[in-house]
């Protein structure tokens, strides 16, 4: 019995042990390789589509592999895709391309993280201090917290991934950015994709997978097709503007409702992206007050201030839409609030011209207008009688003799009797 329990012992200890290592060392001979595109504004949609495509790679022995070009996006989002890349559960490759692409701002955090960081020739990566809209640095305690912060969170992505820490600071606190080659000589990333070394070969020789494994794309769904299209701060902006601009037709032509459906659907559209990137409530404010103002010019004459004034608040309002501190890097197409804002300039003043016009020329309204026109007599006795003009009757006095049906033209007015004369009297 003592020799037993002996060998039992001598199992548990030694034995069980080597199968769970040889275990382990199974579970990593690789045979796949999947791959995403994330190409622009990081956000929740990004996360999920991340978190898909791990599963399926967990469920098929296989590494992922981020092809990644990015000007920033929703901190909260890149903590969450940090947090799945760094879990281990699945080998995560980083692939900064094509050339000309970059990893700024909330790009950089997601590429320090990859268990393998690689970048084509021809890209940059850098550029994620925390900063305003118009670019300036976020002033005061604020801006502090927030730089700390960020700061924290790049340097414990390098220190855990063993990279570069100082430079990877660097990034945060100067704005730094570097080529992919200054990239690999400071040790922020791992390889520079060459025609010699293509993503491939690279991920073969890392991950020990056969040579005859193909990169597999894995596409987004629907949904989430739907949401990387709302993760554009342009289309956002775009679809906002549109939706007000189809509702303030149907306040001008009403009755048809095609302007009021299609606004609340641009409308709907915005807000769906707004819980995708969050947006500034102060700047919306800006923007419905400047259209406000351009409308209200149309009915005040105000000779340009009042459009003056609303072009200026939506210019603020589009530039700090997405000013928040969860979002890094994201802002509006400075073309495009270029575009938009010389639209609405054109707009205001053709409608400035026709009301200056309108004003300097002397109103003809009301009995004036009706001098010089003709008429028809449908009563008359004496030199007193009604005519009818425009539809209306009208009572009249003439000192010409005249009968019914006769046309006449009038020629003053005394309060509401009209003067009238025989035509070719």
């Amino acid at each position: 019995m003592q020799k037993l329990l002996s060998f039992i012992f001598f199992l548990l200890i030694f034995v069980v042990p080597v199968l769970g290592q040889q275990d382990n060392v199974s579970q990593k001979n690789y045979q796949n390789i999947y791959a995403v595109t994330v190409d622009g504004v990081i956000t929740g949609s990004t996360a999920s589509i991340i978190d898909s495509a791990k599963n399926i790679a967990l469920e098929n022995r296989g590494i992922l592999l981020i092809k990644l070009n990015t000007p920033g996006g929703v901190l909260d989002a890149t903590r969450n895709i940090v947090q799945s890349i760094m879990s281990d559960t699945v080998p995560v490759a980083v692939y900064v391309t094509p050339s000309g692409a970059r990893a700024a701002s909330a790009g950089i955090f997601i590429t320090l993280a990859a268990d393998f960081a690689v970048m084509d020739k021809g890209t940059n990566i850098g550029a994620a201090h925390p900063v305003n809209p118009d670019g300036k640095d976020i002033e005061g305690e604020m801006g502090k917290k927030v730089t700390n912060d960020t700061v924290a969170f790049i340097r414990s992505i390098a220190e855990t991934r063993g990279r570069n820490v100082t430079d990877a600071e660097k990034m945060v606190l100067d704005s730094a950015s570097f080529t992919a080659e200054e990239a690999l000589k400071l040790g922020l990333i791992d390889a520079i994709v060459t025609p010699e070394k293509t993503i491939q070969k690279l991920l073969v020789e890392k991950f020990n997978i056969p040579d005859t494994a193909k990169i597999e794309y894995i596409n987004p769904t629907f949904t989430q097709k739907i949401f990387g299209f709302l993760s554009n701060p342009n289309i956002l902006a775009g679809l906002l503007l549109l939706g007000m601009g189809c509702l303030a037709l149907e306040f001008k032509m009403p009755g048809t409702f095609v302007f009021a459906g299609l606004g609340s659907v641009f409308l709907i559209l915005f807000g769906i992206g707004s819980s995708v990137i969050p947006i500034n409530y102060l700047a919306m404010l800006l923007i419905f007050g400047g259209i406000a103002l351009l409308v209200a010019d149309f009915f005040v004459t105000s000779f340009g201030l009042l459009s003056a004034s609303g072009i200026a608040a939506l210019y603020f309002g589009m530039r700090m839409l997405f000013d928040r501190g969860d979002n890094m890097n994201i802002d509006i197409s400075l073309w495009l609030i270029i575009t938009i804002l010389v639209f609405f300039a054109v707009v205001a003043l053709l409608i400035g011209k026709l009301i200056v016009k309108d004003f300097r020329r002397r109103p003809v309204t009301g009995m004036e207008n009706m001098i010089n026109k003709k008429a028809v007599v449908i009563e008359w006795v004496g030199n007193k009688g009604k005519v009818a003009i425009y539809g209306e009757i009208w009572n009249a006095e003439s000192q010409d003799p005249l009968d019914e049906k006769d046309e006449v033209t009038i020629i003053g007015y005394d309060g509401m009797v009209v003067t009238v004369k025989k035509v070719n009297a």
